[in-house]
Order: structure tokens, then sequence, then C-alpha cells
């Protein structure tokens, strides 16, 4: 059977084109096949894969890029020609945008920095310190709140007497005015599972929380509430009257106990890991700057202002480490990290197969230039080596 008309031009074109695709495919293969790289430990300089699906975009936000857990999931940006870009400065104040990520205590968390890994947790759970916090800090750590709900009578009494409330919720008689004013800072600990460097830890965060029983709160409430400065006679007056109307059934008590056993539990505990966990577990940390053997920039531009583009030359294991990683990452998105602060994030267009990275339409010029001025001091202290 012989084929006429364009038929012929369009099959051999098809089985070409099949040809090419196939061969690249086993060239591909045969250099990186299968292989896997350990995620790095995180250094001055890095390059950061963000798998999609964990819950997380990334925006660009006052020319720079910021990580931000959202309300529908992970999603790159679509806009074309805006390789170093993810969503423009107009999703910044999205409201489906529920925080925002905080990428040095992340890369900190990735290399075990357990001091990092703190803040990380405390941050995603919105749980940084603020102004509402007490000036003096009583500091209760879990092992001796263990101690008390097991029944030491030293520091129950002690317990009783910063919360100025027995732990069955009856208040005292007379009002300690330090208990109403700081109440206790809780810590307890938060195992997380944590990548570091290829290796699957549970690290132990340590997290803060102030509490301050319910009556006091609703002593609290009264006088703020109306707005006027208060003194010594009208705090105790407020605590005299909330103290009758628990002690009178009028108010229930708390139960300070469960309370105090709640805020220490490993159910908490696990709950408060679970969004810290889930973006450590889709940021790969690819390569950092000891796979670099120098970096470039230039400007030019545009209407929209100067831009800058940036290059970054990698050594042949840096090549192979970003080529492995985006093999089947098109599409997904990267987050270049200078110094803890997250300066660009291209978008994954292609294989990145080639010696050189090339990040375009950069618009901070300072967050540029002390970039590459960092790779290149790096790469000359690592080639005199």
């Amino acid at each position: 059977m012989r084929f006429r008309g364009p038929w012929p031009i369009a099959l051999g074109f098809f089985l070409i084109s099949g040809g090419l695709y196939g061969g690249y495919r086993l060239f591909t293969l045969s250099v990186i096949g299968n292989r896997h790289y350990a995620d790095v430990i995180p250094g001055a300089i890095n390059i950061v894969g963000i798998e999609p699906g964990a819950g997380y975009k990334v925006i660009v936000a006052n020319q720079m890029a910021q990580l931000v857990e959202t309300q529908g999931g992970f999603a790159a940006s679509d806009t074309a020609g805006q390789d170093s870009n993810a969503d423009s400065d107009s999703d910044a104040n999205d409201g489906a945008i529920k925080k925002r990520v905080p990428v040095r205590e992340m890369l900190g968390s990735l290399k075990g920095d357990t001091k990092d890994l703190s803040s990380f947790v405390m941050i995603m759970n919105d749980m940084q310190e603020n102004d509402t916090w007490p000036s003096v800090r009583i500091l209760w750590t879990s092992q001796d709140i263990k101690k008390v709900l097991a029944g030491d009578k030293a520091l129950q009494a002690k317990m009783v007497r910063d919360l100025n409330m027995q732990l069955d919720g009856t208040p005292l008689s007379v009002l300690r005015f330090a208990s109403l004013e700081n109440g206790i800072i809780v810590q307890s600990e938060v195992p997380v599972r944590v990548n570091v460097g290829g290796k699957m830890e549970t690290l132990v965060a340590e997290v803060q929380q102030p509490y301050k029983p319910r009556m006091l709160k609703a002593v609290e409430a009264q006088y703020s509430e109306k707005g006027t400065k208060v003194d010594r006679t009208m705090q105790a007056g407020y605590y005299k009257s909330e103290a009758e109307k628990v002690l009178a059934g009028k108010s229930s008590k708390e139960n300070i106990r469960a309370s105090l056993q709640e805020l220490i539990s490993p159910s908490l505990a696990a709950q408060r890991a679970e969004a810290p966990q889930r973006i450590l577990a889709s940021a790969r940390p690819i390569v950092n700057e000891n796979f670099v053997t120098g970096a470039s920039y230039s400007g030019y531009d545009t209407t929209r202002g100067k831009m800058y583009d940036l290059t970054v030359n990698l050594t042949d294991e840096g090549r192979m480490r970003l080529w492995a990683y985006s093999r089947n990452k098109v599409g997904s998105q990267l987050l270049l990290c200078s110094d803890g602060v997250a300066i660009a994030a291209p978008k994954i267009r292609h294989e990145l197969s080639e010696g050189e990275l090339t990040i375009t339409q950069m618009e901070n010029e300072r967050l540029v230039k002390d970039a590459v001025d960092s790779l290149n001091q790096h790469s000359s202290r690592l080639a005199k080596r």
C-alpha cells in the first residue's frame, strides 16, 4: 500500500521526532539513570527545590521571593516570561494565603539546628512572641509540670502560688498581683522528623506558650474592656468579684490540672509538628555554594524598570544534582536563597542539564550582587585548597 499526499511527510516527521525524543531519553538515562543524590546540608547560598502538593506556593512581594502556606494547596505561577518570579506582588495579600514560611528558620532546621527548629515550629503554629506576652517570664518546663501532676508537693505549692489558683480551679483568698500580670510560660517539646543531609532524624523543638487560668483572664477582661487605668485596689476588687462567682457556682471551675496536662500532651505536640514537618519534607536543598565554581550578573532596561539576570556556574556534581532533581519536576519551583533570604523563585520549565543556571528578571540589584560576591568568594577559597 502506497501513501499519497502529505501523509508520508507527516509520518516521517512523527517518526523522526519520536526517535529524537526517545534518543534524548535514552541519553538522559545513560548519563543520570536513576541516580539519587542525598539532600545537601544548607549553606550560605542554596538552591532549594519545593515539592508540589504540600500546601505551599511561592510568591514575589517587595522584590523578594516568599514561600507561603495557602488555603488551596501548592500552586506554581503560570506567568509567562518571568523565570525569576513566582506569583506577583498582587498575590501578597491574597485571602488564600494563610502565613509566610520563615525561610531562614526552615533552612536552619534542615541543617539540624534545634534552636532554628524551635522558632520554625512556633512561627508555623502562630505561637511566636508578641506584645501580649508577659514582661516577666515565669518558666515551667514540661518535666516540672509532669512532676506537679504526679504529686510533687513542693512543686505543686509553687505552681499554686504562680497561678494564684488551686489545681482544681479554686481561687485563693488573696490576689497575688504578679500572678495576674504574668501567669506562667509553659515550655514543652515537639518531636519533628527532619531530613538532615539525606538522613532522617527526629529533632526536638522546644516551644513556649503563655498560660493563665481562665478566671484570671476574666479579671483582666473586666478592666481591659473599660479602657481605664487600674490600680491595685481595682484589680483586687475585680478578682474578688470573679472569685465569688466561682465559689458560688455561678461560674464554672477550670480544671487547671487538665489544662496543664493538655499543654504538654503528646497529641498536642503531634498537632504542632504537622505543618512544620510537611514543609520541611517538601523543601529539598539541591546544591549549596560548595557546588558552584563562580557566578555573574548583568542588568538591562525593561518596561517594568531595571532587571538583572544571575548566572550560576556549577561543578560537575552540582550540574548532575540539578539535572537529576529537575528531570521529572517540570512546572515546579526552585528557591534561590542567600544568607537565609529567598531572593529568586525560578520555575523549572525544562530539564536543567546545563553546567550553568541563569535566573532572569530579578529586580533587586543589591541582593543579586551580594549573592554573586558571596559565591565568587567561596569559589575562590575552594580553588586555593
